[in-house]
């Protein structure tokens, strides 16, 4: 019986170190915490592309922070996608609140890779418009800590058609998507 407790306590020392070791922390707590705060930074940025205020992204990011996305074009080859780059001044400065009827949400928990005062987040997402699906894809965001807060440094994301779950389905945002 001690050896199968002593076995399970090993087992369990080297997941949390790997985890550790794969996030490049010495300090667990401090990873759950970064976690949660880098995740709720997320959820922030996900609410302001339902909001379209960019009163509520600017908080989120540094100033020098950029967008690229790729949109996957019927007229071009799959490996040839649409690439667009801006910054995201230029990209929050044509919102106006309360347009659109934007919905984003995770699919499933993205990973998040953390190493001292710099994180990336990789997650598939959903999108949809005024309550109906529009697309899925990847998002892929950059962050740094700054004064002891996590902001978006660079935000990449697919748009895709193709192999999208969520197609179909019902809109999971509640009433009509505004």
């Amino acid at each position: 019986m001690k050896a199968n407790i002593r076995l399970l306590l090993t087992a369990v020392g080297a997941v949390a170190s790997s985890h550790a070791t794969a996030t490049g922390a010495d300090n667990a707590p401090d990873i759950v915490e970064d976690r949660a705060a880098i995740l709720a930074v997320l959820d922030k940025a996900f609410a302001a592309v339902a909001s379209q205020d960019p009163d509520d992204w600017r908080p989120l990011l540094l100033d020098e922070a950029r967008s690229l996305s790729f949109r996957i074009n019927p007229d071009r080859p799959q490996d040839a996608p649409v690439m667009r780059e801006r910054s995201f001044g230029d990209f929050i400065s044509g919102m106006k609140p309360g347009e659109g009827g934007y919905f984003e949400r995770w699919l499933g928990e993205p990973d998040v890779l953390i190493r001292g005062s710099i994180a990336a987040v990789w997650g598939k997402y959903d999108f949809w418009i005024d309550g109906a699906f529009s697309h899925c894809g990847v998002d892929s965001v950059n962050l740094a800590k700054v004064d002891g807060e996590w902001k978006i440094a660079h935000f990449m994301w697919t748009v895709e058609t193709d192999g999208c779950a969520s197609a179909g389905d019902a809109f999971p945002g509640g009433d009509d998507g505004r």
